[in-house]
């Protein structure tokens, strides 16, 4: 387990997510923000910074779904 197992985390972390918002549950941002700190950890342990950026990105655009989504649902 040469990261810890830390990129399994990430892609059990993003399949999950992917799933859940097919079914239309907002769960699934949180686990997609789950696996984008697993990627930037794992990007930090790999020394790329591409994956470092990248995923911080993805980290703050599923943020910005999660709250979009939350707000969403209190005006109903």
């Amino acid at each position: 387990m040469q990261y810890y197992g830390i990129d399994w985390l990430a892609m059990v972390c993003g399949l999950t997510g992917v799933y859940l918002l097919g079914n239309k549950n907002k769960t699934g941002f949180l686990l997609f923000m789950a696996a984008s700190l697993s990627w930037v950890t794992f990007g930090i342990l790999t020394g790329s910074i591409p994956i470092v950026l990248g995923s911080s990105i993805f980290f703050f655009m599923h943020l910005r779904g999660f709250i979009n989504w939350t707000k969403e649902a209190a005006k109903i």
